[in-house]
């Protein structure tokens, strides 16, 4: 049987050389890799050829990275929002739709998480520090915990470690999302499942728990997330 082909959502940026470049950690595709999956990257933002890749693939994974348009969200910029990257927006809400309307698993990190809420019409923080008076600092380790009677809390238990890469969290949450983590204080949705779809996200970066040369050594090991993603996307290519 065929390993499964997961699309890896990627950005832009310019080069020294004024070329726009598509870009992405390799550790996330090293995770798909180590989970039994062949990683494929977005590398264009035309819709025709993004529907074309949504037929290939059997999974989504939507990884981390710039801020998102707060227009998306029914907000303006208060400022304090990074660099957004419109293209990539754009290309991600449309890959959300298709994988959606087919049911293919898909599966967010950070970001990605955070473009799925957005798709289903929730909002977003634009600054926890700022706006809701949350210190929630920028690559450190935290604790969080999860929701009973969901997979996390199954495999990882009540309280796990994780890392922290972001400033922006989910405010409202979108419709038929459930949150099944939070930050050890309750102010912070650390992760989300859909109702009925198969979709799964976190605002933690599991890629780097995870692999001989995890980046962040705090926490367990976070391959599971992985290998059930590349199940899931086995599961519904049969």
């Amino acid at each position: 049987m065929m390993k499964p082909i997961v699309l890896v959502s990627a950005g832009q940026e310019n080069t020294k050389k004024g070329i726009l470049q598509y870009h992405v950690y390799e550790n996330y595709a090293a995770a798909i890799v180590r989970a039994g999956g062949i990683p494929v990257l977005m590398c264009n933002s035309d819709k025709e050829y993004l529907r074309e890749l949504s037929c290939l693939c059997d999974g989504l994974f939507l990884t981390g990275g710039e801020d998102i348009e707060p227009s998306l969200y029914g907000q303006k910029n208060g400022g304090l929002s990074g660099t957004v990257d419109a293209v990539r927006d754009k290309a991600e809400m449309e890959l959300c739709r298709l994988f959606a309307e087919t049911g293919k698993p898909t599966i967010g990190i950070c970001r990605g998480l955070q473009i799925l809420n957005v798709f289903f019409g929730g909002t977003l923080t634009q600054d926890l520090a700022h706006d809701r008076g949350i210190e929630h600092r920028y690559h450190a380790d935290h604790a969080l915990m999860t929701e009973e009677y969901n997979w996390l809390r199954k495999t990882f238990g009540h309280c796990l470690i994780v890392n922290s890469y972001h400033h922006q969290a989910i405010d409202v949450l979108g419709k038929g999302l459930r949150a099944t983590a939070f930050s050890a204080d309750g102010q912070v949705v650390e992760a989300v499942e859909h109702e009925i779809l198969p979709i799964f996200a976190v605002q933690w970066h599991p890629e780097r728990m995870t692999g001989t040369s995890r980046y962040d050594v705090e926490g367990p090991d976070m391959a599971p997330f992985f290998e059930r993603f590349i199940q899931n996307c086995k599961e519904r290519s049969k």
